[in-house]
């Protein structure tokens, strides 16, 4: 299981106590290192008990889905039918590099990807991290707020998440660039995110936002405690 005989985003079929033909795969939706089990339903039962049982000298601990979707969300992990769909493509949400244009491997889209590379995107996943919300005081953000680009509106939220370790909100969602004249999209360039002033609509009340392309890079060195965590990160990136 070590990451020498088990590179991340390897999946193995692997045996789990009396259970056999456990697909297992070395990725997680929280961003931390781990793996998932894909599991028959028959042997559910008895592979959480062995993992339970086995993981109790390391701490094991149960954890609920609020607490794995504020995980993921503050590493900027997207999520599959809330974030992205069917008509979501690599290039518009910084997936780019997990499909193979250049090795000369042919699948469904990959035309269509080529000419979307050389014309750029009309939509970009961007993250947003609330400056000026008071997490006591002031209604949270969930998914479907509006974003706003110096004063336009430019796209949507998808999903939203207290950040325990940035002890701030954050938000994911597509930015478009819609001409003012016309009101067609354009084109939209990581220059054109990261020159931009952002805010969040929240239930009428605008809020200050940071955007972001990739995760906050202290959130990848410094995972374990929140108090090594360089705020000043938030700002100037």
């Amino acid at each position: 299981m070590t990451p020498d005989h088990f590179p991340s985003l390897f999946c193995k079929e692997m045996s789990v106590g009396y259970a056999n033909g456990i697909r297992v795969m070395s990725m997680t939706h929280t961003g931390e290192p781990g793996f998932m089990l894909y599991i028959p339903i028959e042997y559910a039962l008895h592979v959480y008990n062995e993992v339970m049982s086995v993981g109790q000298k390391y701490g094991i601990r149960n954890a609920g889905y609020y607490a794995l979707r504020s995980l993921r969300i503050e590493k900027f992990f997207a999520f599959w039918g809330q974030d992205l769909n069917t008509l979501t493509t690599p290039l518009e949400c910084g997936r780019e590099s997990w499909v193979k244009l250049e090795k000369g491997m042919d699948f469904i889209g990959r035309d269509a990807l080529l000419q979307q590379k050389q014309n750029g995107v009309y939509k970009r996943f961007t993250m947003f991290i609330l400056d000026d919300h008071d997490t006591d005081l002031d209604l949270w953000p969930w998914w479907g707020e509006p974003i706003y680009r110096n004063g336009q509106y430019v796209g949507k939220t998808t999903s939203s998440a207290y950040s325990y370790t940035l002890e701030r909100h954050v938000c994911l969602g597509f930015v478009h660039n819609f001409s003012e004249d016309t009101g067609e999209e354009q084109v939209v360039t990581t220059d054109f995110i990261n020159r931009g002033e952002y805010e969040i609509d929240i239930a009428g009340h605008r809020f200050q936002a940071k955007a972001k392309l990739y995760p906050v890079a202290s959130l990848v060195t410094h995972k374990r405690r929140k108090d090594d965590v360089e705020l000043s990160d938030l700002h100037g990136k």
